[in-house]
């Protein structure tokens, strides 16, 4: 299997499992069936809200004689969950090849791989090398109790989506985000504050996922919910049939808030509107004074981590969300494991997009492996990628 996309001259290695699948058709993948049932949307209560059906554009720009064919065979085999070749490819290339300006990126992925597949005494040994060749400080290697734990504190602050806008179906793919968060992460941040209307399709959404949320034990923040629940109150009208996802959205959010009184007092109007009992007061566990540190992403820009496969539609929506927040957008993709080829031609599009928008994109803590893919897509040319350190 050879990539003459980028015109190198050498093949890269057949694998022996796992190939990656052609990227035609792409475009317009579904995202994958979820491991977990939270990832599922439950917009049956009470009415079914059409499913998401964007299309996908994918434009890969040819940049031949860049990148050294060792570096992109090893990012693509990588990329395609070929480690093993990946390392092969790179072996061979820091000893016998001249790889001029990309020397270090080599020994950075090779290091990298080693890590991510476990090889530990390969890792030391090529830590030897490095600095008998380059006369400085080898990395170290990150027993994987450690690295859970910096995971864990990484993962502290909170993983958080922002809405803004209209709250009406278009909200879907950041709340499936919202979701794929909460899967790895017992707490989850949502930003209203930036919301400015909500229709009754819109509110059910939310709701469907707070539901969720609350059903798997998540914890989940809700900023700016004082502002929104203040544009519901203004929609419901007691006595008049009407809006009633709209209702239960504002009961939840007074309910978020610690708000009793104000929960009480929409709850009976709910309760006479629609000829119901009224809902019960069950506030989340923790208040919002008690809920967390904000996190940094919420701050400073938006998290990008675990794998990226050319289905997941929803992937680079909050990156989106935050490009409409602010002209200078930070990624941090120090917890991005992986992406595949298809995944790094749409997040090209995605910047590209940006950036003709006078948006500036910065992504911070890439590892090496993720440099080096994205630089032989050329994403190195439209946004700034700063490689942590081994």
């Amino acid at each position: 299997m050879a990539f003459s996309l980028f015109g190198k001259k050498q093949p890269v290695p057949a694998p022996t499992s796992k190939a990656p699948k052609a990227p035609a058709g792409a475009d317009n993948a579904a995202l994958p069936p979820a491991d977990d049932e939270l990832i599922s949307l439950d917009f049956t209560h009470p009415g079914d809200i059409p499913a998401s059906n964007k299309e996908q554009r994918i434009e890969v720009r040819e940049v031949a004689g860049q990148v050294p064919a060792a570096i992109e065979q090893a990012a693509m085999l990588y990329s395609a969950e070929q480690g093993g070749l990946a390392c092969e490819a790179l072996q061979i290339a820091i000893h016998e090849e001249d790889l001029g300006r990309f020397t270090q990126r080599a020994w950075g992925m090779l290091f990298d791989l080693y890590q991510e597949l476990g090889r530990q005494h390969d890792f030391e040994t090529l830590a030897f090398e490095y600095a008998a060749k380059f006369e400085t400080s080898p990395p170290t290697w990150t027993s994987p109790g450690s690295r859970e734990r910096e995971k864990a504190a990484a993962g502290a602050g909170r993983s958080s989506i922002a809405l803004a806008g209209m709250l009406d179906i278009k909200a879907q793919e950041p709340l499936k985000q919202l979701l794929k968060f909460a899967e790895k992460n017992p707490a989850v941040r949502l930003d209203l504050a930036k919301v400015t209307d909500a229709d009754d399709s819109g509110c059910a959404l939310l709701n469907s996922v707070l539901r969720q949320l609350k059903k798997h034990r998540k914890e989940c923040a809700l900023a700016g919910a004082d502002k929104l629940a203040a544009i519901l109150a203004k929609k419901t009208t007691p006595g008049k049939r009407e809006r009633e996802n709209t209702w239960l959205l504002l009961l939840e959010l007074h309910q978020h808030l610690f708000d009793q009184n104000a929960f009480e007092e929409a709850a009976v109007n709910y309760a006479v509107t629609f000829e119901v009992s009224p809902p019960s007061w069950e506030p989340p566990k923790a208040k919002p004074s008690q809920a967390g540190p904000e996190p940094a992403a919420a701050a400073q820009g938006c998290v990008l981590e675990g794998s990226i496969i050319a289905g997941d539609e929803s992937a680079f929506v909050n990156l989106r969300l935050e490009a409409e927040r602010r002209d200078d957008v930070v990624v941090d993709v120090s917890r991005l494991r992986r992406m595949d080829f298809v995944a790094a031609a749409n997040l090209m599009n995605v910047v590209t997009a940006l950036v003709s928008a006078r948006k500036t994109v910065r992504f911070v803590k890439a590892s090496h492996l993720l440099t080096a893919l994205w630089e032989i897509i050329g994403l190195d040319r439209v946004a700034r990628i700063d490689t942590r350190k081994t």
